[in-house]
C-alpha cells in the first residue's frame, strides 16, 4: 500500500478496523464473508478500496488507476467481454489463477442489482475445505482428488496464451489445502497443449465442482451487498445475471488484495 493511500485509509480506520475482526472471523472459518453495507453511491469506491487496504496490501490491475485501483462491471453480450460481465453464469473459482503469485482476496460490492432482482447475478460460494472434504468422501472423489493434487495442469487464461503449469489443490504455508481452479483456464490450457481436454482431466474437475455444488450456498445479491471471498481457500460464482435494453444493469465494483495484513488468518483450518 502506498504511503498516500495509507494516509486517506486512515480516516476511516476507526469505522473499517470493527468490520475486519468480522472479515477475518469468516475468512477463517468459510473462506469468505458476506454483509450488507449499503453507502451513498458517490463513496462506494472509497468505502471498497478502504477495506481492501485495512486487509493488506491492494493489487492494481492492469489499465487500473493505481490511486483507484477497482473494476467497475458493465454487463454485454459482446465476445470480448470480460467473464463477470458476460450474461451467463461464471461457474466455480477463485481468481488469478494462472498467476504463480496470485492476489489472495477478491472484494465484490454491489452499487446496483439486477434489473430483474437479486436471484439474478447471485453469488454461490464454498469453503474449499468443506469442498475438498465432500470430494474425499467417494471412491471416485478421492481419486479426483489425488490426481488434482499431484499432478501439474495447464492453464490459459486467454485462447492461443502458451500453458501455465499449476498443481489444482496446493499445500499453502498457512498449513492447509488451498485450491487454484478455474475451469475455463484448464480447458484452455489443456486444448493448447494437448488438443483436447483428456477425459480423465475432465472427469476430475467436473467431480471437484459436484463436491462444491453439495457444500456451496447461493446469495442473492442486493445494492450494498459485500463479498470479501479467498481465492484459495473459497469457491465462489455469480449465476446468470440480466442483459437489459431497458432498464439498468447490475453494477458491482471490484478490488483485490495482493497480500493479507494478517499471515496468520487462515491457520488451523482441516482439509489434508
Amino acid at each position: 500500500m502506498t504511503a498516500s493511500l495509507r494516509a486517506r485509509t486512515s480516516a476511516r480506520a476507526r469505522i473499517v478496523r470493527v468490520a475486519i475482526d468480522d472479515v477475518a472471523s469468516h475468512l477463517r472459518r468459510d473462506g469468505y464473508y458476506v454483509a450488507h453495507r449499503p453507502v451513498r453511491s458517490e463513496k462506494a469506491v472509497r468505502f471498497l478500496l478502504d477495506i481492501g487496504a485495512s486487509l493488506g496490501e491492494l493489487f492494481v490491475p492492469k489499465d487500473c488507476d493505481p490511486s483507484q485501483p477497482v473494476i467497475r462491471t458493465a454487463p454485454a453480450r459482446t465476445r470480448r467481454a470480460a467473464p463477470f460481465d458476460r450474461p451467463e453464469a461464471i461457474g466455480w473459482h477463485g481468481d488469478f489463477a494462472t498467476y504463480e503469485d496470485r492476489p489472495e482476496l477478491s472484494l465484490v460490492y454491489i452499487t446496483r442489482a439486477d434489473p430483474r432482482g437479486g436471484d439474478f447475478g447471485a453469488w454461490r460460494l464454498a469453503s474449499v475445505a468443506r469442498v475438498v472434504a465432500s470430494l474425499r468422501a467417494t471412491n471416485d472423489g478421492r481419486a479426483s482428488f489425488d490426481l488434482l493434487r499431484r499432478e501439474p495442469l495447464p492453464f490459459s487464461y486467454a485462447d492461443g496464451e502458451a500453458p501455465r503449469w499449476f498443481q489444482v489443490i496446493e499445500d499453502r504455508p498457512e498449513g492447509s489445502l488451498g485450491l487454484r481452479f478455474y475451469p475455463r483456464s484448464l480447458r484452455r490450457g489443456c486444448i493448447a497443449e494437448y488438443g483436447e481436454v483428456p477425459p480423465r482431466i475432465t472427469a476430475a474437475l467436473a467431480a471437484l465442482e459436484r463436491a462444491a455444488d453439495k457444500v456451496g450456498e447461493v446469495v442473492p445479491t442486493q445494492e450494498g451487498s459485500l463479498l470479501v471471498a479467498s481465492n484459495w481457500f473459497a469457491l465462489h460464482d455469480r449465476v446468470r445475471q440480466t442483459i437489459s435494453r431497458s432498464r439498468p444493469n447490475r453494477e458491482a465494483l471490484l478490488c483485490f488484495v495482493a497480500r493479507q495484513m494478517v499471515r496468520n488468518m487462515n491457520r488451523g483450518r482441516s482439509g489434508r
